[in-house]
């Protein structure tokens, strides 16, 4: 939703779902607090407030909620007055990690996402990209999980058209889990060169990538040439049905000083626009119907994807089980 260090004494407005919530601390320093951005008294929009006496307050009338989401005080009323017990927010879960904060406006079925290395020793965090694209969030993630438009929509920086094909592909798909571990031949541009110390006109980078959950990403990208580790977790906030919140960060293992890591942050950002360039042109709408269109050996990734979007949409109750 937001980088932590963003996070202060305002209220922060994000939009999840095409619903609006408000993103805060109580105190300095003090865990986040996440509600929907909407004032149960005159439906003010609590983002456009402010945090006093540990108290997210209205703009409207000055409500103060505290964070628990219960109104305590209510400036027009007598303090005698019991304040009216439905004065409550409408909080959702909301933590931090890695310098997000990540927020569950359901129920929750798993924990924050983790990447190991982000907090391993020998490893470098870096935060690479936050933008707001006009794409799905499940067609950001499916372009994730697919290698193998690499050669072509990344010819411009890391991808190699003369060489498509993938080396040996493993995939294992159980339930809602999925993780692949593929190679592929990449082209070493000047940027990538400069930033990865290999000075071959190609490289063989091998791929070990994990859903985390069904709109994050984890890939670990290994250079066989020298051993470099570069780990990428990306994360995809459906704003609504046609736009996406997305957020990028790496972790490396070759200890980059700042002039390196920005040049780490160029290039990535140069692979990512190439996507993005792609996906704002690409229908939003996702089909979890294999039959909906063509499919080839090299996409199992992708179909298990849609099978696992289609697995949660059935259990929601948004489309019949195939079985």
């Amino acid at each position: 939703m937001a980088y932590t260090a963003d996070v202060t004494d305002e209220p922060q407005l994000f939009r999840i779902f095409s619903e609006d919530y408000v993103l805060w601390r109580p105190t300095p320093g003090g865990a986040l607090r996440a509600a929907r951005d909407e004032c149960p008294h005159r439906s003010a929009s609590l983002s456009q407030g402010w945090v006093a006496d540990g108290c997210l307050t209205c703009p409207y009338h000055a409500w103060a909620f505290d964070a628990e989401g219960s109104c305590v005080r209510i400036p027009s009323s007598d303090s005698a007055t019991p304040i009216p017990r439905r004065a409550q927010l409408a909080t959702v879960l909301a933590g931090e990690r890695y310098g997000l904060a990540w927020v569950c406006v359901g129920v929750p079925r798993a924990d924050i996402p983790v990447l190991p290395e982000a907090e391993a020793p020998g490893f470098t965090l870096i935060h690479e990209m936050k933008e707001v694209w006009a794409a799905s969030a499940p067609r950001i993630v499916d372009n994730a999980l697919d290698v193998t438009h690499v050669p072509f929509v990344h010819r411009g920086t890391i991808g190699n058209p003369d060489s498509p094909r993938l080396g040996e592909l493993s995939v294992e798909s159980e339930g809602l889990s999925l993780r692949y571990r593929t190679s592929q031949e990449a082209k070493v541009s000047p940027q990538l060169r400069a930033n990865t110390g290999i000075t071959s006109a190609t490289t063989v980078r091998v791929a070990t990538v994990e859903l985390v959950n069904p709109l994050t990403y984890r890939g670990v990208l290994e250079y066989v040439d020298n051993g470099l580790i570069h780990v990428l977790l990306k994360a995809a906030t459906p704003i609504d049905d046609y736009t996406t919140l997305f957020f990028q960060f790496v972790a490396r293992n070759d200890n980059p000083d700042a002039t390196k890591q920005q040049g780490i942050i160029d290039v990535d950002r140069a692979v990512q626009s190439e996507d993005r360039a792609i996906l704002e042109r690409t229908k939003p709408d996702f089909p979890v119907d294999i039959t909906d269109e063509v499919h080839t050996r090299a996409d199992r990734m992708t179909i298990e994807y849609r099978r696992i979007l289609g697995l949660l949409a059935a259990e929601s109750g948004m489309v019949a089980s195939s079985g």
